[in-house]
């Protein structure tokens, strides 16, 4: 049964299109610069472990699986080529696959597979979905299969900016190709013109020649013309005399199907375009892949406590300066020690466990509805408790 992106594909080789596939897709530079800015950025973030319960979420350092997700998976593919080749499956094929290895209630390997390989046997069903998909000819059931999907609408397969742009990717690869036979052949387009009728020996002499001046590994530089005979130059086409102005053009059109500011590769991207960047290009490819992690790394019975997060945070640490201004009113504010500042930053602690409070604050807790402020060192009950309201007092301590 052909999806929407193999009966487009059928339809190109039928009609005498060109097939754009993935590996002649990545000729575009624009659109490899893109795809490997997104993948790499992505496969960079390191994963973290969190558990959240009664309220409080702290940070699980010693799980297992996050050795297999931030260093080794087990597979010949270590974890920063396992996330960078998972997502550039997702954004141009828009499948990423991986075999999972559980063994009881462990996961003892992550193993990437090539979208390639991978056939998905869909269930009829169009409300109670079901898939069972098939490996070297080897089935497998739903929870081994890892993936990561892009515009899918049944949950195991999905579709990539390939299958999704074809005929701009064709223009682009067209305009590509016939910049290519211009460079290689040098041909120079225009007409010969003659009074009289030449014989066909005159035409084969005539047209050695001209492919002798202009080929590109030719040493001849005049062609003699017979009296009678002038060359009338056929003159550029559109395209040729554009040809850098639509290479332009072309990269931004790529850049707008990526969500990426242009300014990202042609230089003087601002604080503004490096932000919208991340929101739109990288957070989606970086949602998806956390959301897959948290639905096939986790026990259904830890799913409502432990959750993985890709930390984003450290996309700010190019900015030196924004990252400690922002330290600075963590801390100063009181929701940020030194010590985790310095576990931030890569630092050993000091042990500090002191939270800054200046003389000037005063600290109200809602439970008991008492205010303390430390400049007079005095308590005072507000009667807030429970939401009523009531006269004040005070106790000196």
């Amino acid at each position: 049964m052909l999806n929407e992106s193999s009966l487009d594909t059928a339809l190109r080789a039928a009609l005498g299109g060109q097939v754009v596939t993935v590996q002649n897709a990545l000729n575009i530079p624009a659109l490899s610069g893109a795809v490997e800015f997104i993948a790499g950025t992505v496969a960079s973030l390191p994963v973290r472990l969190y558990r959240t319960e009664n309220g409080r979420t702290e940070e699980i350092a010693d799980d297992y699986r996050l050795r297999l997700l931030n260093q080794e998976t087990g597979d010949l593919l270590d974890a920063f080529q396992w996330k960078c080749t998972l997502i550039r499956d997702y954004v141009l094929v828009g499948n990423g696959y991986s075999y999972l290895e559980w063994v009881e209630n462990r996961l003892q390997g992550i193993y990437y597979v090539d979208p390639g390989q991978v056939s998905a046997d869909i269930g009829v069903d169009p409300i109670y979905k079901t898939a069972r998909f098939w490996i070297g000819g080897q089935q497998y059931t739903d929870y081994r299969i890892f993936r990561v999907l892009r515009n899918t609408r049944d949950g195991a397969t999905g579709v990539g900016v390939v299958g999704e742009s074809p005929t701009q990717l064709e223009t682009m690869l067209n305009a590509m190709v016939y910049e290519n036979r211009m460079v290689r052949t040098g041909s120079k387009k225009g007409f010969l013109k003659s009074k009289n009728r030449l014989t066909q020996e005159v035409i084969t002499q005539l047209k050695s020649a001209w492919r002798k001046l202009y080929g590109n590994t030719s040493d001849e530089t005049v062609v003699v013309l017979n009296d009678g005979i002038e060359f009338q130059d056929a003159g550029q086409t559109a395209v040729e005399s554009q040809l850098n102005e639509s290479k332009q053009t072309n990269s931004r059109e790529i850049y707008k199907m990526f969500c990426i500011a242009p300014s990202i590769f042609e230089g003087g991207a601002t604080p503004e375009d490096l932000k919208n960047t991340v929101r739109f290009a990288i957070k989606p490819a970086v949602k998806a892949l956390q959301t897959a992690i948290n639905r096939f790394c986790l026990l259904e019975s830890e799913k409502d406590t432990l959750s993985f997060e890709l930390d984003m945070d450290v996309l700010d640490g190019t900015d030196m300066l924004s990252r400690y201004q922002a330290y600075e009113v963590a801390v100063k504010n009181g929701w940020m020690q030194l010590d985790e500042v310095r576990y931030e930053e890569g630092r050993n602690p000091l042990g500090l466990k002191f939270i800054r409070l200046g003389l000037d604050t005063v600290i109200y807790d809602p439970n008991t509805g008492l205010i303390y402020t430390p400049n007079t060192k005095e308590w005072t009950d507000t009667g807030m408790k429970g939401g009523g309201a009531s006269a004040s007092g005070s106790q000196s301590g």
